[in-house]
C-alpha cells in the first residue's frame, strides 16, 4: 500500500457534504464508542469495542483502498484506523507502569504517568503505522513546520489560560501552596495531554479530509467531532456551555495547525487550557 498508487486511481472525488456527514458519522463511532469503553466497568463491553473497531476501520480502509469509486476515502479512513489502534494499546497497556510503581491512578502523579504513557504509546503507533505503510509524519504535522508562528501562539495561549487556572483556582479555595506541590504532575499530564489529543483528534485527520473538504470544512469536522466525543464528562457544572466553548477552541486550535504547519503550537494552547480542567480535577471539584 502506497500513497502513490492510492492518488493516482482515485479518479474522482464524491461530493463535499457526503464526506462531510460521513467522517462524522466515523468520528463519532470511533470516540464516542471508545469513551464509553474506556469508562465501562463491563469487560466483555470493553474487549469488543477495543477489538473490533480496529478490525472494523482495518477492513473500511482496505476495501476503500481497493475500490475504484471510493478511493480518495482511503488516507481518511486509514487515519482512523491509526487512532483505532492507537486508542487500543492505550486501553490495554497505558496502566502497566502504575501497577509496575505501584500508584493510585486516581492520584496526580498516577494521572500523569499513564497520560504520558498515552503519549508515548500513541507516537509509538503512529511511527510504526507510517513506515510501513509509506506515509510521512509530516502528514500528521508531525514536523517543524513554522515554529515560530506554532511556539508564539502556543506559549501566548497556554500562558493565558494556565493563567485562568490559577486565578479560578484560588476562587475555588485552593491554596498556591497545593498548586505549586502539583505543579510537575500538572505540567506532564497536560503536556503530554495537548500532544495526544491534538494529534488524534486534528492531527491525524485535517491533511487527510483537506483534498475532500478543503481547510474550512475539514476544521470544522474534526472540531465537532471532538468537541461531542466529550458529551459525557463529569468534571463541569454546564456541560452544554463548556461543549460551545470548547468547540470555539477547538476551531481556533486546528486553525493554529493548518497556519503553523505544525502540531506544536496546538498541543501548547490545548495543555494550557487543560489546566483549567485539571487542577479543579485534582482538587476534586467541578470547574
Amino acid at each position: 500500500m502506497s500513497t502513490t498508487q492510492g492518488s493516482n486511481s482515485s479518479l474522482s472525488h464524491p461530493p463535499r457534504g457526503l464526506s462531510f456527514a460521513v467522517f462524522l458519522v466515523s468520528g463519532f463511532t470511533l470516540f464516542l464508542l471508545q469513551f464509553v469503553a474506556f469508562n465501562s466497568k463491563n469487560h466483555l463491553f470493553q474487549t469488543c469495542v477495543f477489538t473490533g473497531l480496529p478490525v472494523l476501520f482495518s477492513l473500511i480502509t482496505f476495501l476503500v483502498y481497493r475500490s475504484h469509486g471510493f478511493n480518495a476515502y482511503w488516507r481518511p479512513y486509514f487515519s482512523y484506523d491509526i487512532a483505532a489502534i492507537a486508542l487500543s494499546l492505550m486501553w490495554l497497556f497505558d496502566d502497566l507502569p502504575l501497577n509496575r510503581l505501584g500508584l493510585d491512578p486516581k492520584s496526580p502523579a498516577g494521572m500523569a504517568l499513564e497520560k504520558a504513557t498515552d503519549a508515548l504509546i500513541l507516537l509509538f503507533a503512529i511511527s510504526v503505522l507510517c513506515r510501513v505503510f509509506g506515509i510521512s509524519l509530516g502528514s500528521f504535522y508531525l514536523q517543524r513546520g513554522n515554529l515560530k508562528v506554532a511556539l508564539i501562539f502556543g506559549i501566548f495561549g497556554f500562558a493565558v489560560m494556565a493563567s485562568f487556572g490559577v486565578l479560578q483556582a484560588r476562587s475555588l479555595g485552593i491554596s498556591i501552596e497545593k498548586i505549586r506541590t502539583w505543579t510537575p504532575w500538572l505540567l506532564t499530564f497536560c503536556l503530554a495531554n495537548g500532544f495526544v489529543e491534538e494529534l488524534i483528534a486534528r492531527g491525524l485527520f485535517l491533511k487527510a479530509f483537506e483534498p475532500l473538504l478543503g481547510r474550512l470544512l475539514s476544521n470544522l469536522a474534526t472540531a465537532i467531532v471532538f468537541s461531542i466525543s466529550h458529551v459525557g464528562v463529569t468534571y463541569s457544572a454546564d456541560l452544554f456551555q463548556f461543549l460551545c466553548v470548547l468547540l470555539v477552541f477547538a476551531l481556533l486550535a486546528g486553525f493554529l495547525m493548518q497556519k503553523s504547519d505544525a502540531l506544536w503550537g496546538s498541543a501548547l494552547f490545548h495543555a494550557g487550557a487543560d489546566i483549567l480542567i485539571m487542577i479543579g480535577i485534582f482538587a476534586g471539584v467541578k470547574t
